[in-house]
């Protein structure tokens, strides 16, 4: 019989950014969350993990400035990066409102007095639903805020702070083979650019193309990797129309390109925001074609980390993620 465990990420409400057209809202986790639990699953509690993990993905400068700016931020004020230092990257501001643009990849993406904190949360609860299916064939689920796939060795963007995933990623690593398949409407880009030059890591990301989809800058067919990474990154960059049967056909050669891998485990970056008519994207999945998804995953047989990423139809992600883990426990 297969097994679910879910894993909240605690004091998530307390990263709600309320800017006008914010949509990574604390009502996100709640439906979610909400949806999930109506499916027979065993909740599991968040543990404390060493920021170790942290700083084998993600760089040293990035971390610190994350946790001295949030420190520094005044309560209820939100700096948004406004300046971007491009032509002079060796030489980052000093003034840490200032430097919110030199480490953002975009200029919607504020820091605030709990960034560190609950994006710190998050990876405790991905390196959580990690660890709980070592030497266990099951399957567990990660429901973070903030998300993360957007989040990259250096650089902080796109409603994200620090790359869970990638980090769950790294640590089932030391014990495996692990293929992320990013299955968010957008580009993967955060782990791309982590694992780019190495081959014990297989990222395939489905998503939008570049052309029209957030991030603009990457998800292109031709970024395979480089060095030991050189073929070990797959980008599945699709159409601005995409319904469920052609984003299922999508998932089948992901899935193939999996199986050729041949992991030990599996970490999916899941969002919801391929739904149709998601404010973020352009698709029109429904719960039907989230319940096929689900069981195509499920049929890798591989112990699983679903990691919470995107998904901003607030009304409907109960049903969607229902939709889905029934179909993985099916």
């Amino acid at each position: 019989m297969r097994r679910l465990l879910l894993v909240e990420a605690p004091d998530h409400e307390k990263h709600h950014v309320r800017g006008r057209g914010y949509q990574e809202s604390p009502r996100r986790q709640m439906a979610l969350s909400r949806g999930v639990r109506q499916l027979e699953v065993e909740v599991r509690p968040v543990k404390s993990f060493p920021e170790k993990f942290l700083y084998r993905v993600h760089d040293k400068k990035l971390l610190d400035f994350l946790r001295s700016s949030s420190e520094q931020s005044i309560a209820g004020k939100y700096e948004y990066p406004f300046m971007i230092p491009v032509h002079r990257p060796q030489h980052p501001p000093k003034d840490w409102t200032l430097a919110v643009g030199y480490y953002c990849i975009d200029t919607f993406t504020p820091i605030h007095r709990e960034s560190w904190n609950t994006a710190r949360k998050a990876v405790d609860c991905a390196l959580t639903a990690a660890a709980e299916i070592l030497g266990e064939h099951c399957y567990s689920y990660a429901l973070v805020r903030p998300p993360g796939h957007h989040s990259e060795r250096s650089y902080f963007g796109g409603y994200c702070y620090l790359n869970s995933a990638a980090i769950a990623a790294d640590y089932l690593s030391q014990h495996g083979r692990v293929a992320m398949l990013d299955i968010d409407y957008h580009h993967g880009n955060g782990q791309q650019d982590i694992f780019w030059e190495r081959n014990d890591v297989l990222t395939v990301s489905i998503h939008g193309h570049p052309d029209f989809a957030y991030p603009y800058f990457s998800g292109y067919k031709n970024e395979i990797g480089a060095s030991k990474g050189k073929g070990f990154n797959i980008n599945m960059p699709l159409p601005e129309s995409v319904n469920g049967a052609e984003f299922i056909a999508a998932l089948k050669i992901a899935i193939k390109h999996i199986k050729q891998f041949k992991p030990k485990f599996l970490v999916v970056p899941i969002g919801f925001d391929t739904a149709r008519n998601d404010p973020s994207g352009s698709w029109a999945l429904d719960p039907a074609d989230f319940n096929e998804s689900g069981k195509l995953l499920a049929s890798l047989n591989l112990p699983t980390v679903f990691v919470q990423e995107g998904g901003y139809q607030i009304g409907r992600l109960a049903k969607y993620a229902k939709a889905f883990f029934a179909g993985v426990l099916a």
